[in-house]
């Protein structure tokens, strides 16, 4: 047969004879087996069924129901003869097989089927099968009847209202079903303010994807183990896999793994099934599968009944005992069949059982032996048990007595609901054994429950019939199967069944001839001690096939045939079996990634990393920002209690326009709440559109960190007040810029930051509050809050303090009754008292949550001894542990509770399923309460039932990119850690469990735990492309449990020093992270040479690395390299002085990306002096300036704004916005700080500080105007570029204008731009001013007006780069071209008070001198001497006394401008950059072996080979130092590793040269020709070129 049915989807089928066809000749008539289920009329088909055939359909579809019937107990009875022509098909392989009758079905009339039963050649069960058709007949006609009324009952459904005892069922008609109920958190109510579990989902706040799938797995106990065993082994990695490498999350919940019979303490079973279906519901993709036999699912009994069934039920069992006598004993209604609790509602299409014995009238005893009731129950009864029960057929009086005192016993009225409902008791309120600790007794206690469960069901069976009428007993008497299946097919956001529902059935065509196997009670149901099919159990399973079949459509139904095994169904030792198996797990797994596919949002791109990364970290922080906003809204939703404190908040925020306000109250206080309100209520507090930013630390992991913190604050800022700004990731560089966005805030558009629970900040910065300063800006308020007893102190910002009252009487009252009222629920007067004199002891929000909580627990008619309230929130929660390991174990819970309080954020669910697994006790405990597969793992059902038990004190939230639990307060970790973890070793092997499971490398470490899942995304023409989805709960979570479990060894192997690791966290997190790891590497006994280099490394290597972390083993190479060859022993024996950088340069080497290697070290190595970072500006630093008294600095942004900086506290302290556009490319300050001139151009601003206003304006100049001040910054002295003016201005006098002169010297300016060079010190009122380039300098009065004197250098042939003076000296700074070595540079100092020269200090041939500066004290000079070639910026100093010079450090970046007024605080800026950089020099400028020795050999490198023209044996080679020319004779031996000539001096940094057949052009800006007389272009260029003639002198022309 062809594998495809008529509606063209793929279905199973298997020969009757085995896997393959039994051959035939072309005249054999093959045998055609009728399906063993139909599909029905679904609703499609219905919709699409043309007018007048729909009854027709009915008829032909209840006579294949019955065909069907009679197939699953004789299968072969069925089998009828057709007569085929062509030939047929061998299949030797083994190939899906279609038996899709179903559509088939319609074209069955009655006459035919009434033919092909009399044709049948096999021996008949049923003695007339002339009466089954009539029946069948007659029972079509009644579904006719049904289908007629369908619209009047269409929409039944059962109102589930859960409780934490049970459930109350009520039926009602023509009512949608309410989901709003099911996705209502877990979390604590808004009335009582404390904090709840879960974000509020509503429609003003836009959900957060969740980005994962669920799928719930059901089926029966005993007969779908299988199936349901390889899709939890061998499919489910492999789909989670799939999933995580395309950054979703997959789990598959299937509570009947591990589990043989179902029990629960309090009755919960449907409940728990039910929550956890509706769990997965709330997912996308599919989340119900379901796998069915031919076996019936166990029954259970209900938790709870209504009170008028209940006493309905009673009022039959009176009716009976009193119509009885002892001489007429009363025919058992079960076994004759005349009334049946289990019916059908056909019109409905609910999954309630059809009446199973109105077919069965004459099956007496084999209904009575019927195992209906439970599988477990029936197994329970031993041969003399049996043999006590009444007779079949048969009741006395006795038996209805006892029915009726059974029934009455086991449940008992609630009045504490409303409205009131019998409960079903807990079992060990009958068998307290069923709980303890004895192995032995437990089972006991078990096997006595499941007697006692199977004579109650049996009561309930009998008369809830009679008492309730067919469909109200349906719907008491429902399986946890059928519960399943009716909440799983409903519509889940509006799509059908088919989108998100599937079913795989399995048949066994020859299960009837091997009724005798010891195998088969668990496939099929069997009479109580014979090899006979139970057939009321058998029809009950076909009619709910039915139904199935109405509800879900055919081509998500998928049938499979499969032959019986001598031990069953075992894939271990039957290799069909295992085929079968393989074929179901590949098929579900086919079908899941197809539903999967069409929800997952999987994007491909190809812009560089670090545009990737930057969008990546911003959906991110985006992604945190709306949990916080939703938590908010969800917590501030009806709170009506505290009032009068939110009144004295408001007051605070009104009067407290600059001071922060600190919230403090005890642990559980309800301060959440209370923020939550308070940000509700701000924005009619305040005038203006209010922006609102709240945070709740500890909601989720990123939260705790402070960096993270700031860095989700600054981005609402910055999309706020200040769009399109780049920040930075650092923490400190997060709190300048934190501070710089709020001086943003206007007066129309005021801020107010609310940060909730600073004591849950992590320990990574040491919970650093200092960013938050004593006064804030105006419009911005910052409300906090933090526990009394909190380690954090907000002393030094001077908070207001409010502290949150407790709760008064009324309030308390007021919260209970509203509860009470809201869950329909009372409690008795006793009762009542307990829980608010409780309540009273301690007023505490959460102690109410939680004593509430206990109180659902409580039934009108348990002993009121047995009920307490500790006075203590801890005394409560203890009591809370202490129930559950009453209920589910203590090792379970014990371990649990500890992994959840130790963990780093929380733990995710595979995580705590495999920990718990781990634990041997735990694993012991387990298995004893339920039978265990070969690989014994905890059950789900397990952590479900702890997880449902834990209620609302466990919260789930989205952390590292995945879900984790965590406790919903973190007093509840607090009393876990104390009660269960004591000592310090309990809670280091704790965190050693946690490290031990990273670290695992079991064969399924690249599936849960692998540093990133990587997924080849195809050929984009260069190769396959991967995409990375990084594990972070490993990344973060392995050295974080490796430090707390004190493995500082394995942390530094395996995070520290493992370069895959570092590759991956850099990658995936952020090479900051990497750093918070470094600070932890501490060992007491020994100082880590390693750590402290590779910290060195990676902070160089920072900004390169935050662009590109795929960089790193470029970086650690070209950093480490030279250190690593240069770390070898001095003797046989020695140590090393690394012990861990030789294995990771190694790895470096052997890197999993492909990375580009250095061959030898050409960046700059760490143990230099390290520069520290300001941020704060929001665009980039164009200009810099320094004060004249205290460390102030101020500097210019691109946009105009002015920032002033506290260089001692490293932060901005003041902000000035552009007035009219200048943009300063220059600043100054004058007049001991008061005044500020900036330059932008050809325009001159000057501007008081204290309040912005312009002083003096001028923007006419055709030159470009240079600043200086001197008499203490009292005269402000302007030069212009290019031409002889220079004015004077009289800062103190509002600037006005003293001298407007022209100044000529001998010589004439050489450059046309930036020709003048000024001095910035200031002694008397000289400035000391020089041309550039030029070979003298001038000493100016400002106060005269007048040149005093001209200082000339030493030799003509001298350049002057730069002037400066301190007290003592006047220094130029000198460029000798000519001379070589250490001669180039000289410092000549001429007297302040004689203006002669006084000597000369050498500097060395590799200093480029760009800026020059001079510290206060006038000791020494700093320059910084950047190299546009290598990318380095050094920075040099000279001691005038002493004449030492050294090179203090070296920068990898070009710095533009410099400035170093005070040793402690040397500032430099780069070109697009927004950072300031700032060296310490004073603990290193008396280094001495930093001082430069001109005989050491010093490195120098080449910047440019280039072949002479033709004559490729000659080559010449620039040097990296400027002026210097190499020509090399490559053909000679002799001039082997040296040069034929070397020439110094040529040329400067700022010329361009070319060289070219033997001659080097240069090309400068230099001139001979007066700047003054020189015609009015701009720029000027001399062509000047020089022979180098190989062994002759160079000749200039």
């Amino acid at each position: 047969m062809s594998p495809v049915s008529a509606a063209g989807d793929r279905m199973w089928s298997y020969y009757r004879d085995g896997l393959f066809p039994r051959k035939k000749k072309k005249e054999d008539k093959e045998a055609v087996t009728l399906p063993a289920i139909h599909n029905g009329p679904t609703s499609l088909c219905q919709g699409t069924n043309r007018k007048g055939h729909d009854g027709k359909l009915h008829v032909e579809s209840n006579i294949t129901d019955h065909l069907r019937f009679l197939q699953l107990n004789h299968p072969v009875c069925l089998q009828y003869q057709v007569q085929r022509t062509g030939k047929t098909q061998n299949e030797p392989h083994l190939e899906d097989r279609i038996t899709d009758i179903l559509h088939q079905g319609q074209f069955f009339k009655v006459k035919a089927a009434t033919t092909l039963l009399n044709l049948h050649e096999y021996r008949r069960t049923i003695d007339d099968s002339t009466q089954l058709l009539k029946s069948m007949e007659a029972l079509a006609g009644e579904e006719e009847d049904e289908e007629d009324r369908e619209g009047e009952d269409k929409d039944v459904i059962v109102d589930v209202r859960e409780t934490d005892s049970g459930t109350h069922l009520s039926v009602s008609s023509n009512i949608d079903v309410d989901r709003e109920s099911e996705h209502k958190l877990p979390g604590t109510d808004l009335l009582c303010c404390t904090a709840s579990s879960e974000v509020q989902r509503t429609e003003e706040s836009p959900l957060v994807e969740e980005r994962r799938f669920m799928v719930y797995i059901c089926g029966g106990y005993k007969d779908t183990v299988a199936e349901r065993s390889a899709l939890m082994e061998n499919v489910y990695p492999r789909l989670y896999l799939y999933c995580k490498q395309r950054g979703y999350d997959f789990s598959m919940v299937d509570l009947r793994w591990g589990i043989g019979t179902p029990f629960a303490e309090r009755h919960d079973t449907v409940e728990l099934h039910v929550e956890n279906l509706q769990r997965c519901q709330t997912t996308k993709g599919p989340n119900l599968i379901v796998f069915v036999g031919q076996k019936h699912e166990v029954r259970s009994l209900p938790s709870t009944i209504t009170r008028e069934a209940f006493e309905a039920i009673v009022r039959v069992l009176d009716r009976d005992r009193q119509q009885m006598s002892r001489d007429k004993p009363l025919v058992d209604l079960a076994a004759s069949g005349s009334q049946s609790s289990i019916t059908t509602d056909s019109s409905s299409d609910s999954f309630t059982q059809d009446s199973i014995y109105g077919h069965y009238l004459n099956f007496g005893e084999q209904a009575t032996n019927s195992g209906l009731l439970s599988q477990s129950s029936h197994d329970s009864f031993s041969d003399g048990e049996e043999a006590r029960l009444s007779p079949v057929g048969t009741r006395g009086r006795a038996d209805v007595d006892k029915d009726l005192t059974l029934l009455q016993m086991c449940y008992k009225l609630d009045e504490n609901c409303l409205p009131p409902v019998y409960r079903l008791l807990p079992i060990s309120s009958h068998h307290p054994d069923v709980l303890s600790v004895d192995r032995e007794r437990r089972r006991q206690a078990r096997k006595d429950w499941s007697a006692t469960c199977l004579t109650l069901l049996g009561v309930l069976q009998r008369s809830t019939g009679k008492a309730l009428g067919r469909e109200e007993a349906s719907l008491l008497l429902r399986t946890v199967l059928d519960w399943e299946v009716e909440t799983g097919l409903q519509s889940v956001d509006g799509a059908p069944p088919e989108e998100h529902c599937h079913c795989y059935k399995r048949l066994i065509p020859d299960l009837h001839y091997n009724l005798k196997n010891e195998h088969v009670a668990q496939y099929a149901d069997l009479l109580k001690g014979r090899a006979r099919l139970d057939p009321v159990l058998t029809a009950a399973h076909q009619q709910f096939m039915d139904r199935l079949h109405r509800k879900l459509r055919h081509t998500n139904i998928y049938e499979r045939n499969m032959g019986w095994g001598k031990r069953g169904l075992n894939s271990k030792h039957n290799q069909s079996h295992r085929f079968y198996t393989e074929r179901i797990s590949s098929h579900f797994q086919r079908t899941v990634i197809n539903s999967l596919n069409k929800d997952m949002k999987v994007t491909k791109t190809h812009s560089p990393f670090d545009t990737v990364r930057r969008e990546a970290v911003r959906e991110q922080i985006q992604e945190e920002i709306q949990r916080h906003v939703n938590y908010g809204l969800h917590l501030g939703k009806g709170c009506t209690l505290r009032q009068t404190f939110l009144a004295d908040v408001k007051k605070a925020v009104e009067q407290s326009r600059t001071r922060p306000i600190l919230l403090l109250g005890p642990p559980g206080w309800g301060k959440s709440t209370t923020m939550a309100a308070v940000a509700q209520l701000a924005p009619s507090w305040l005038p203006g559109a209010v922006k609102i930013l709240v945070h709740f630390i500890g909601l989720t992991g990123e939260s705790r960190n402070i960096r993270l913190v700031l860095q989700s604050l600054c981005v609402q800022l910055a999309e706020a007040y200040c769009p399109h700004t780049q920040l930075s990731e650092g923490l400190p560089q997060l709190i300048n810029e934190f501070h710089s966005l709020l001086g943003l805030v206007g007066t129309e558009r005021p801020l107010v930051i609310l940060l909730d629970g600073l004591d849950e900040l992590s320990e990574d910065h040491g919970a650093d509050l200092s960013w938050i300063s004593a006064s804030l800006p105006q419009n911005v308020h910052l409300i906090l809050s933090a526990t009394t007893d909190s380690p954090c102190t907000l002393q030094s910002a001077l908070p207001t303090v409010l502290s949150i009252p407790p709760l008064s009487p009324e309030d308390i009252t007021a919260a209970l009754e509203t509860k009470l009222r809201t869950d329909q629920r009372c409690l008795q007067e006793q009762q009542w008292q307990l829980l608010v004199n409780a309540c009273l002891s301690c007023p505490c929000p959460l102690y109410l949550e939680t004593a509430y909580s206990e109180s659902m627990l409580w039934t009108s008619y348990s002993p009121q001894a047995s009920l307490s309230l500790p006075p203590s929130l801890e005394g409560l929660y203890l009591g809370v542990l202490a129930r559950l390991e009453r209920e589910l174990g203590r090792q379970l819970v014990r371990r649990a509770a500890s992994l959840i309080s130790i963990s780093r954020w929380g733990v995710t669910e595979q995580e705590l399923l495999d920990l718990l697994t781990r634990d041997g006790k735990v694993l012991q405990e387990v298995t004893s309460c339920h039978s265990s597969s070969s690989n014994p793992r905890v059950p789900y059902v397990s952590w479900a039932r702890l997880r449902r038990g834990l209620g609302r004190h466990l919260t789930e939230v989205r952390t590292d990119g995945t879900w984790v639990y965590r406790w919903t307060h973190s007093e509840l970790s607090h009393v876990c850690m104390n009660h269960y973890i004591k000592t310090v070793d309990c809670r280091m092997a704790l965190h050693a469990d946690y490290a031990d499971y990273y670290q695992d490398k079991s064969q399924r470490t690249h599936i849960f735990q692998p540093l990133a899942w990587t997924l080849n995304e195809g050929e984009d023409g260069e190769g396959t492309t991967k995409s990375y989805k990084f594990n972070l709960r490993k990344l973060h979570g392995l050295p974080y449990h490796l430090v707390h479990s004190d493995q500082i060894l394995p942390f530094l192997s395996e995070c520290i020093f493992n370069y895959e690791f570092l590759l991956h966290k850099a990658w995936g997190l952020s090479v900051l992270d990497i750093k918070e790891d470094l600070n932890k590497a501490v060992l007491p006994d020994k100082v880590l040479v390693d750590v402290e280099v590779l910290s060195g490394a990676l902070e160089m290597s920072t900004v390169v690395l935050l662009q590109d972390p795929c960089q790193l083993a470029s970086q650690l190479m070209g950093r480490l390299g030279k250190l690593i060859i240069e770390d070898r022993p001095v003797a046989k024996g020695d140590p090393l002085k690394f012990s861990y950088l030789h294995a990771l340069m190694a790895q470096c080497t052997q890197s999993s990306l492909p990375v580009l290697l250095p061959s030898s070290t050409c960046l700059l190595p760490p143990g230099g002096l390290q520069h520290i970072l300001l941020a704060g500006h929001l665009t980039s630093v164009i200009a810099l300036g320094g004060g004249q008294r205290g460390p102030l600095g101020v500097t210019s942004e691109s946009d105009g704004s002015l920032r002033f900086w506290d260089l001692e506290q490293r932060r901005i302290i003041r902000s000035l916005d552009a007035v009219e556009g200048v943009v300063a490319d220059s600043i100054t300050l004058g007049l001991n700080d008061k005044m500020l001139i900036v330059c932008m151009g050809q325009s001159l601003q000057v501007r008081e500080v204290e309040s912005g206003r312009v002083v003096y304006s001028e923007s006419d100049s055709v030159d470009r105007p240079i600043v200086t001040t001197t008499c203490e910054g009292q005269l402000l002295v302007v030069f212009y570029d290019g031409s002889h003016l220079v004015k004077v201005f009289d800062l103190a006098a509002s600037c006005s204008l003293l001298h407007c002169v022209n100044i000529s010297m001998e010589r004439e300016a050489i450059h046309r731009n930036r020709s003048v060079l000024l001095s910035n010190n200031c002694i008397r009122d000289y400035v000391l001013f020089a041309y550039r380039s030029g070979d003298e300098a001038a000493v100016f009065s400002a106060r005269g007006g007048a040149v005093l004197s001209v200082l000339s250098a030493q030799h003509g042939a001298a350049s002057i780069q730069a002037v400066e003076m301190t007290e003592d000296y006047l220094l130029l700074f000198c460029r000798y071209p000519y001379k070589s070595g250490s001669e180039i540079i000289h410092i000549e100092l001429f007297s302040t008070d004689s203006f002669l020269y006084q000597r000369a200090i050498l500097g060395c041939s590799q200093d480029f001198i760009s800026q020059v500066t001079v510290n206060r004290a006038g000791t020494h000079v700093v320059a910084f001497c950047p190299s546009p070639h290598t990318g380095i910026t050094e920075l040099v100093t000279w001691n005038l006394e002493t004449e030492d010079h050294k090179h203090i450090t070296r920068f990898p970046a070009v710095l533009t401008k410099g400035l170093c007024f005070d040793l402690r605080f040397c500032l430099g800026i780069c070109s697009g950059e927004k950072y300031l950089h700032l060296w310490d020099l004073t603990c290193r400028i008396s280094d001495q072996t930093l001082t430069y020795n001109i005989h050491k050999p010093r490195s120098d490198g080449t910047e440019e080979v280039i072949p002479m023209g033709k004559t490729l044996r000659y080559a010449v080679c620039r040097s990296i130092r400027a002026g210097t020319v190499y020509v090399w004779n490559l053909g000679r031996r002799r001039f082997v590793c040296r040069p034929v000539r070397v020439e110094h001096g040529l040329y400067s940094s700022t010329d361009t040269v070319l060289a070219h057949n033997f001659k080097l052009y240069i090309f400068t800006d230099r001139s001979t020709i007066s700047s003054v007389e020189a015609p009015p272009c701009r720029f000027q260029v001399r062509l000047s070129s020089r022979h180098l003639i190989l062994g002759t002198p160079v000749q200039k022309h």
